[in-house]
């Protein structure tokens, strides 16, 4: 039996209705804190879960905010003085393109063996007037940071609330 043309528009509407509720219950499902019934309802959802990386843990946006992290690097010059710069220092929250480069910089600390090589190239190329000779990659971890400290008028960035790591020196390619 065919449907008529009166009953698509019903169908499409309970279809899509039913997505939303399916949906919604996913997502509060996937937030929820174990327990008897989690479990078992999750077994159903988990499929739909991972499809979309909606699988997260319980209280994935607080109590406890993941640590930031700094890129910097220091450029060696052929006189052997050392200049350290922080690119993000130079990166304005309202532009858009601040949130790729952050990315971008976040991509070389966890990965300096694929994006470490070119992305010294580049930082060779925009400091020739210094002359440099190599570049150490840099990460400044972020320690414990917490309200009182803010109210003291620190800043998480300050000396001692961060930890840097030398993670790569490259030499810059000849000119």
């Amino acid at each position: 039996m065919t449907t008529t043309k009166r009953q698509r528009p019903f169908l499409a509407y309970a279809a899509m209705s039913l997505l939303v509720v399916w949906h919604t219950l996913a997502m509060i499902i996937a937030v929820s804190p174990d327990s008897v019934l989690t479990q078992a309802v999750r077994r159903l959802f988990d499929p739909y879960l991972t499809l979309f990386n909606l699988d997260n843990y319980w209280g994935f946006f607080a109590p406890h905010v993941g640590m930031g992290y700094q890129f910097r690097y220091v450029v060696e010059d052929a006189g052997g003085q050392q200049h350290v710069f922080i690119p993000t220092d130079k990166l304005s929250r309202f532009n858009p393109n601040s949130i790729w480069l952050r990315d971008r910089y976040r991509n070389v600390i966890d990965s300096a063996d694929m994006y470490g090589d070119v992305t010294v190239a580049e930082l060779c190329r925009e400091h020739t007037a210094l002359r440099p000779v190599a570049i150490t990659l840099l990460e400044a971890e972020e320690k414990e940071f917490g309200p009182m400290d803010r109210r003291l008028g620190k800043d998480p960035l300050d000396p001692e609330f961060i930890t840097v790591h030398a993670f790569r020196t490259i030499r810059c390619p000849a000119q």
